[in-house]
């Protein structure tokens, strides 16, 4: 009996300080190198999953690491993708932290005023994945798109430029309907501002105006003044002549040479409004919210006509007389530089 009671003893004082240990243990951080980031790819066991650690680092006790997996019932439960290891962290912390799929988010910036094209190309560049990949997918997104505007036949121009996180090896398709989920945010925004029924034009022809205005504007404090010009043009049925959308429509065909000719105004193209008048049938880049804003709050004004001049600044007017006075001023000083 005496045995016995000297065996439970023992074991328990083996039991008590095997906890101390394993307690001790568990509260011990890795020596990650500073701003470690890796993946754990798709497939690996937890022992597997553990090695790796080890291996980077991130856990000094592996068979620690193992065990709090087993005994937390986590084994089936690590979640595949790159993982942030900035600081060192506890085995727990670690372990915690895959189990939940806190992955690593890269950024996906998007400037305002980008085409389709240009954007596929920062999805490229910015590691995300091909360009042409996006392309199609953006091609087979239509369905997405048109629940925001049924007469949408392109995302182009909802894609809403903005700064995105998103883990490695998003589809294009998901980055596509984040982006469109987030141009219907402002959309709705943009409504709280003004009812739409007060808009100018409708959601459709909103978005094409706001996209011209994105492409001409250079400075905050002539978005609307722009947007009015296009606006009183429209209402009085006079071509808009606005270059960005020859430049577009050149583009579309791959026949842009990096200036605009005499010969380019007359291209026919149902976006070239030098040739076919009233708006373009699509918007021809990705406003952001200040051009939208301009397109449904435009300025007062009786301009029909503006210039480019120094600074990427404009100088508007009223009547043809006047802006060609305009157009010369701009270009003695142009010579005269």
């Amino acid at each position: 009996m005496k045995k016995l009671i000297a065996l439970l003893l023992l074991l328990v004082l083996i039991g008590a300080g095997l906890w101390v240990y394993v307690r001790r243990e568990l509260q011990k951080t890795g020596t990650p190198a500073e701003g470690l980031i890796f993946e754990i790819p798709r497939g690996l066991g937890a022992r597997e999953v553990v090695g790796l650690l080890k291996r980077k680092n991130v856990i000094g006790n592996p068979y620690v690491a193992y065990a709090y997996i087993l005994f937390s019932g986590f084994r089936n439960r690590l979640q595949a993708g790159e993982y942030l290891f900035d600081h060192p962290q506890t085995i727990a912390e670690v372990i915690n932290k895959i189990v939940n799929g806190a992955v690593y988010l890269h950024k996906f910036t998007v400037p305002e005023g980008l085409t389709l094209e240009v954007t596929a190309q920062k999805w490229q560049e910015q590691g995300f994945g091909s360009a042409e990949d996006f392309k199609k997918s953006a091609a087979g997104a239509i369905d997405l798109v048109q629940q925001i505007d049924d007469r949408a036949t392109s995302v182009e121009g909802f894609l809403f430029p903005e700064t995105y996180s998103f883990p490695a090896h998003t589809p294009a398709r998901q980055a596509i309907q984040v982006m469109l989920s987030r141009f219907q945010q402002m959309a709705a925004k943009l409504a709280e501002a003004l009812p739409q029924k007060k808009w100018p034009l409708n959601l459709h022809d909103t978005v094409i105006l706001a996209s011209l205005v994105e492409t001409e504007a250079a400075h905050a404090d002539e978005r609307s003044v722009i947007a009015s010009v296009y606006l009183n043009r429209l209402k009085r049925h006079i071509l808009l002549q606005c270059d960005p959308t020859v430049i577009y429509a050149l583009e579309q065909a791959d026949r842009y040479k990096g200036r605009l000719t005499l010969a380019d105004l007359r291209f026919k193209s149902p976006y070239n409004t030098y040739v076919s008048s009233g708006l373009p049938p699509g918007p021809i880049a990705n406003p952001g919210f200040p051009s939208l804003s301009a397109a449904i709050k435009p300025a007062e004004t009786k301009y029909l006509y503006f210039v480019r001049t120094i600074e990427s600044r404009h100088t508007f007017s009223e009547t043809l007389a006047a802006h060609n006075r305009a157009v010369a001023a701009y270009r003695k000083l142009k010579r005269a530089s």
